[in-house]
């Protein structure tokens, strides 16, 4: 029937007017371009990926987007521009930054018995189930552990973009008390080392850490 109308008249039948007038418009080039250059931008800014996986994390982060050939000279030259970027802006910085004083928290919490994972699973919800193999392994070692804290890697990004960084924090023991003990710990060790933090105190509140994201590479 469509074919016949298109005979008798010339042009499409209204269904198929209707279908490409739903469509939605193709992606510009420059754009997939700007997404590819972000996605990788934060990826070496975090600190926790080498090239390979930056690249592997781009190839997964966009395949339904870009074919393999439009995205490798694509992702090889954003991440060359990127690590240039990186490596100026690491001479700048101040010897010590917000990210040492991060690792120095959670080093100590670890001393302490409080399991402390950074860029730690995908989510929250991967994290807080995943985190139980880690205290697990920490106690086969014979190592004390009471408490745990992380953040995943959705936070990392956000922090690498400015927002600040927040952790999941819980207790071996069962319990709100047993929860909010460990919470107050963690904010302590990190007030101690320097950085803010925001909690109010509450079981169901994530902590809060005000922080200017400069993580330097050194992979």
């Amino acid at each position: 029937m469509k074919s016949l109308f298109g005979r008798l008249f010339g042009k499409r039948a209204p269904e198929a007017e209707t279908e490409a007038a739903l469509a939605p418009p193709a992606t510009p080039p420059e754009e997939k371009a700007e997404w590819v250059r972000d996605q990788i931008r934060r990826d070496v800014a975090s600190g926790f990926y080498d090239e390979d996986a930056i690249l592997t994390n781009a190839a997964d982060a966009f395949a339904d987007d870009l074919t393999p050939d439009e995205l490798r000279p694509m992702a090889q030259k954003a991440l060359r521009e990127a690590l240039a970027e990186q490596r100026y802006a690491e001479r700048q910085w101040p010897e010590e930054t917000d990210c040492d004083r991060l690792d120095a928290a959670f080093a100590a919490l670890e001393e302490n018995g409080v399991i402390a994972r950074q860029n730690f699973s995908c989510c929250g919800n991967c994290g807080a189930t995943e985190i139980w193999d880690e205290v697990r392994a920490v106690e086969e070692t014979g190592a004390p552990a009471h408490g745990y804290a992380f953040y995943h890697m959705q936070d990392t990004e956000g922090a690498v973009d400015g927002g600040g960084l927040y952790l999941n924090y819980g207790a071996c023991d069962e319990g709100e008390d047993a929860a909010l003990a460990v919470g107050r710990e963690i904010v302590a060790e990190l007030e101690a080392h320097g950085l803010e933090t925001l909690w109010d105190g509450s079981w169901d509140k994530r902590i809060g850490v005000t922080l200017d994201w400069k993580r330097r590479r050194g992979l």
